[in-house]
C-alpha cells in the first residue's frame, strides 16, 4: 500500500499534491502540511503532530469534515514528520511519497532527506518530491525514467560506493567506485526512456533535478 505525507515546507506547485493524491490508498499531513492539502482541494485522512503550525481555519474545516487527528505535545522527541512515517509504517504500508519536507529550513530539509534512509532499513520504498526535485535513495537498483527532470545526480550517503553501473545515461559506468564526499555522480542526464542505476556495495542518494 502507497501513502502520501505532506509536511509544512515550501511546495508552489499544488499540482504535484493534485497528482500524488490520486496514485496513493492514505493521505496523512503533518500538522502544517494540511493547509498545503486544503490549497490542493483535497481532504486528508489523518492529521498528526502538535498542531502548532497549522492555520485556525483549515483546522475547523477539516474538523467538520471529521478528519482524524493525533495530537502530540509541542516538547517531543521527533519531527511532526517523522511521527507521521511511523504511523503509516506501523499501519503496514510499503511505500511512502513525501510531499513538503523541503525548504528553507536546512536542518528540516537534511533530517527529513536522512529519514530516506531509516525507512530503506525497514524495506519501506520512499520518495521526497518538490518544486524541483525527486529525491530516492537505493543499496541495491533503482530504475528512472526520463521527464523534465533531467538532471540524475548520485551522491554517496553513508561511505564509498562500490561497483555502480549507469545504463541509458549521457554519462555511463560499468562498476564504478565513488568515493564518499566525491562530486563524481553529480549532473549527469538521461539519454534513453528509462535509465538503470546499479550499486554492489553502499547507499547512496538519487537526486532528479530541473533547473
Amino acid at each position: 500500500m502507497k501513502a502520501l505525507i505532506v509536511s509544512s515546507g515550501n511546495i508552489e506547485n499544488l499540482n504535484i499534491i493534485k497528482r500524488v493524491c490520486e496514485d496513493v490508498d492514505l493521505v496523512v499531513c503533518a500538522d502544517g502540511g494540511a493547509d498545503l492539502v486544503v490549497k490542493a482541494d483535497r481532504i486528508p485522512d489523518i492529521v498528526i503532530g502538535d498542531l502548532d503550525s497549522i492555520d485556525k481555519d483549515t483546522l475547523k474545516r477539516l474538523k467538520e469534515y471529521k478528519v482524524k487527528f493525533i495530537e502530540f505535545p509541542t516538547k517531543k522527541d521527533k519531527t511532526d514528520t517523522e511521527l507521521a512515517i511511523d504511523y503509516v509504517i506501523e499501519e503496514s504500508f510499503n511505500e511512502i511519497v513525501l510531499v513538503g519536507v523541503t525548504g528553507t529550513r536546512l536542518d528540516h530539509t537534511l533530517a527529513n532527506i536522512f529519514l530516506l534512509y531509516s525507512l530503506l532499513q525497514k524495506g519501506v520504498k520512499a520518495t521526497i518530491i518538490d518544486d524541483h526535485n525527486e529525491i530516492f535513495i537505493t543499496n541495491d537498483e533503482l530504475v528512472l525514467y526520463k521527464d523534465e527532470k533531467k538532471y540524475v545526480s548520485i551522491i554517496p550517503f553513508n561511505g564509498d560506493l562500490l561497483g555502480v553501473t549507469l545504463k541509458g545515461f549521457e554519462y555511463e559506468t560499468e562498476k564504478e567506485n565513488i568515493k564518499f564526499s566525491s562530486t563524481l555522480g553529480i549532473s549527469n542526464t538521461l539519454v534513453s526512456d528509462k535509465g538503470i542505476i546499479k550499486v554492489e556495495e553502499g547507499v547512496c542518494l538519487v537526486i532528479k533535478s530541473i533547473d
